[in-house]
């Protein structure tokens, strides 16, 4: 039942899934079951899509890099990072998941 490719029918809370989002993944553990939006619907057949997930994740600050300005005070430039791994989750995001590939990891 583990490490496939699943719906967002079949998500129930307490699932790990990875996601693909620009060029890095997200590592997400759902904490809402997905339910149908009934404003939000496909712009074709006009049929009920569903609304965004609320998830947990880990993201960290991290120095992306470091330059001394013309006065000889060290900048550093932060960026944030997502951590693939399902322990120390800290943040709490709302993801549409509609239209997404999910790799499920975990089944609760």
């Amino acid at each position: 039942m583990e490490n496939k490719i699943i719906t967002i029918e079949e998500l129930e809370i307490g699932d790990e899934i990875l996601i693909s989002c620009q060029s890095f993944f997200k590592y997400l553990r759902v904490l809402a079951k997905p339910q149908i939006n009934p404003k939000k619907l496909h712009w074709h057949t006009k049929q009920p899509l569903y609304g965004s997930v609320k998830c947990s994740t880990r993201q960290e600050e991290k120095i992306k890099y470091s330059y001394t300005d013309h006065n000889g005070n060290i900048i550093n430039r932060l960026g944030k990072e997502w951590i693939v791994t399902p322990d120390d989750h800290n943040k709490r995001i709302s993801v549409d998941l509609e239209y997404r590939q999910l790799w499920l990891v975990k089944k609760v």
